[in-house]
């Protein structure tokens, strides 16, 4: 009876043709006015015995509502619209200023799309970023995925998809976040993260920042640091390891910070025994005074993308979201930094 069910079920699937129908990968929002944005798809067209030869056929339309654009922009095409291969989502800066709540809730609802869906922030319009001709050989919307991929998921910079941005929504004493995406000299680069209040975008870090930031968030075993030392030089350390722990004690949170690096550009600088201790020890004033820094501007913007008040909250009997968002901005958050450099390469 099993087998006899296995066997019928195989025939449910309903099959398509990409000939057939028109996929798009990745789609852009931009606000036009407070009660009308802008939607912008890339459609990938493939050539006929040409399967590596792929460009992009740009929808673009205004409405009120995406779903309403959406069936507007299916109105010119030759072949059926289908989202289910949907990857990356961008918001025009402005649109994710005024607040990114009405877009998501309609991806969250729409079961064709995946919670895995790369979200993204571009400086300036998200329609102008997928006209540009940025992807020499890859259909656009793959290009932006494999960039965000690598640089958040497998690389130093932090980033969330579509379900781990909700969660933060919704969830209490976290905040958060997305990459921030920008076009210059033909190339597109993630220049940064966006940090945000609800759904709304507020404040912005830079690429060091960043790396510092996914340094609190996660264990880690990847990413560059630039060391400044006393007599000018700078120097490259590569994270081989770091582990983060939070800690609660008298209303104080201390983050405790432990990283492994090695030496991989000291042009100049002696590597003694002697001389990687000193290095040692400045690298470690410079992330912690770095990572306080940081933090403070967290506490500035009342925004909570570590997650503090959530660590809080699992530590803390009959816990007050509002309670908590009074005492962060002035809140003790101690940074302690252990750095061990391992060895500096096969030069000594």
């Amino acid at each position: 009876m099993v087998l006899m069910i296995c066997v019928l079920l195989t025939a449910c699937v309903k099959q398509q043709i990409l000939e057939r129908i028109n996929l798009f990968i990745v789609a852009g929002f931009d606000e036009i006015s407070r009660d009308q944005l802008e939607v912008t798809l890339a459609v990938p067209q493939f050539q006929a015995g040409k399967p590596e030869t792929v460009t992009d056929q740009m929808y673009s339309r205004t409405g009120h509502t995406s779903t309403g654009i959406r069936d507007t922009i299916a109105t010119q095409m030759d072949k059926p619209l289908q989202p289910g291969k949907l990857s990356v989502v961008i918001f025009g800066s402005a649109k994710a200023a005024s607040g990114l709540k009405k877009e998501l809730d309609i991806l969250l609802r729409n079961a064709y799309f995946s919670r895995k869906i790369y979200l993204a922030v571009v400086e300036g319009k998200a329609k102008e970023l997928l006209s540009e001709d940025f992807s020499k050989k890859d259909e656009k919307g793959m290009f932006l995925y494999q960039l965000l991929d690598s640089n958040t998921r497998k690389g130093a910079l932090p980033g969330q998809n579509l379900h781990e941005f909700e969660y933060a929504l919704v969830g209490k004493g976290m905040d958060s976040f997305l990459p921030i995406l920008q076009f210059h000299n033909d190339r597109i680069a993630v220049t940064g993260t966006a940090l945000f209040h609800k759904d709304k975008y507020v404040a912005a870090l830079d690429l060091n920042q960043s790396r510092l930031m996914k340094l609190l968030l996660q264990d880690m075993n990847q990413g560059f640091y630039e060391v400044k030392l006393d007599n000018g030089l700078f120097l490259a350390v590569e994270n081989v390891g770091s582990s983060v722990k939070y800690h609660l004690k008298n209303k104080a949170i201390t983050i405790n910070l432990s990283m492994k690096g090695k030496i991989r550009e000291a042009e100049g600088y002696p590597t003694s025994d002697e001389h990687l201790r000193s290095l040692t020890k400045r690298f470690k004033q410079q992330l912690i005074q770095e990572e306080t820094e940081l933090i403070k501007t967290f506490q500035k913007n009342a925004i909570d993308p570590l997650g503090l008040g959530d660590f809080a909250r699992s530590r803390t009997r009959h816990w007050n979201e509002e309670d908590w968002m009074r005492q962060y901005p002035m809140m003790n958050v101690d940074v302690d930094v252990q750095v061990n450099i391992m060895e500096s390469g096969i030069r000594q």
